[in-house]
């Protein structure tokens, strides 16, 4: 991993602080992943209820919620280094506390519940902190190849983590697989210590009165930064299109058109290669190309990639175009990014990135939610993959006749 990153992206993965941060993510990553696939089998094994199992993942995304302007405040206003270190070492006491209450003949619901909601806690509080942070240790001249590395890691880790994560909690047990996430966390925290040292410009004591004060800048600056805003709203589109259909499609593969689960995960996986190839191609095309025709392209041709799906079954046809589908996606994720990295002042781009990520983010669920309902409906998965698809497209060109479509 090491070795290829450093030869499609030569500059930013040089950089020691920039190594150390994308090695962070890889690491803490990797145990996330074991941490994913081990608690639905602790909780299943343990009490025998889907329903618990069904909670507790419902209960991982309100601190999105809760917590996530939060955490653009505390990224603008202090060592976002700290907050970084300092939130890997709680992810690794919450989840020894997750472990604790695992761990023993009948399970607490009440802790289960709290540990799983702290832990899940972390990561929108420092999430504003990482993105923000790589301005301030790489050139500006390499947001374009830093972004590709995290998406390249990100990836990478979506094609292997239930591959790697999913043998070692068969091979060691989900409680055992927990200690590996503990341990992640551990070194994540040791490897960002190796961070510079920024020299911050101004902090401000936190209260109530400071964080509603900074929410209210950083909501009224993203909502009148029409390219900014605007880019949010059509990942608010494509995100709702996307998990319209993807959330639903393995069991459209598995039990309508009666695939053999391998041969559904071999075409998820040719769909991930797509995302993999588009790292380094973006690294080509994100700085020839004005972002905002960028964007309306790339989100147009993954709308259109979308309704190839009606065209044929085949899982080796399917595949491929869920490779296309992610590859134009992918490189939507890395210019959108690289262009509020630019665009946005540093002492705002905490608060940015958490706003426009809550706004992105917030139709995952709904979208997911009303491709099961019409599937329960009896709507075909014909008809949900052809609302999806013009939905995408929609947003696409609509995109490009927005101001994020003129952007220079």
């Amino acid at each position: 991993m090491k070795q290829l990153l450093f030869n499609l992206y030569p500059t930013p993965a040089k950089n020691f602080s920039f190594y150390s941060l994308w090695l962070s993510f890889l690491v803490s990553n990797l145990g996330d992943w074991m941490y994913r696939l081990a608690l639905p089998i602790i909780i299943l094994e343990k009490t025998g209820s889907a329903y618990h199992a069904a909670t507790a993942f419902g209960i991982s995304f309100i601190p999105w919620v809760l917590f996530s302007l939060i955490g653009g405040v505390l990224a603008d206003n202090y060592s976002k280094r700290k907050i970084l270190i300092v939130g890997n070492i709680l992810a690794a006491i919450f989840s020894y506390f997750l472990l604790f209450t695992l761990n023993v003949v009948n399970i607490n619901f009440t802790f289960l519940y709290l540990a799983i909601f702290l832990l899940a806690s972390v990561d929108p509080l420092v999430h504003p902190s990482f993105q923000s942070i790589i301005p301030e240790i790489i050139n500006r001249d390499d947001y374009v190849k830093a972004n590709a590395v995290i998406q390249t890691i990100d990836n990478t880790l979506t094609i292997m983590g239930p591959l790697v994560g999913g043998s070692i909690v068969m091979l060691l047990g989900g409680l055992n697989a927990l200690w590996f996430e503990i341990g992640s966390f551990i070194v994540s925290a040791c490897i960002l210590y190796g961070l510079p040292k920024i020299k911050e410009s101004h902090k401000k004591q936190i209260t109530l009165a400071n964080i509603k004060n900074d929410i209210l800048a950083g909501a009224k600056y993203s909502f009148h930064q029409k390219v900014i805003f605007s880019g949010s709203l059509m990942f608010f589109v494509t995100n709702f299109a996307l998990n319209m259909f993807e959330a639903n499609y393995i069991f459209y593969m598995t039990k309508d058109l009666g695939y053999p689960l391998v041969d559904a995960t071999i075409a998820l996986s040719l769909g991930g290669v797509g995302a993999l190839l588009a790292g380094p191609v973006s690294t080509l095309i994100v700085e020839r190309y004005h972002a905002g025709l960028l964007l309306s392209i790339s989100t147009t041709l993954a709308g259109l990639s979308t309704l190839l799906l009606l065209v044929n079954t085949n899982y080796i046809y399917i595949g491929i175009v869920l490779g296309f589908i992610s590859f134009f996606g992918t490189i939507n994720v890395i210019t959108y990014f690289t262009l509020r990295q630019r665009t946005v002042p540093r002492e705002q781009l905490g608060r940015v990135v958490a706003i426009t990520r809550m706004i992105s983010y917030a139709s995952i669920p709904i979208g997911s939610w009303f491709g099961g309902l019409l599937l329960n409906q009896g709507v075909s998965m014909i008809w949900i993959i052809l609302i999806a698809g013009l939905l995408r497209t929609g947003a696409g060109l609509g995109a490009g006749i927005s101001p994020l479509g003129h952007e220079k």
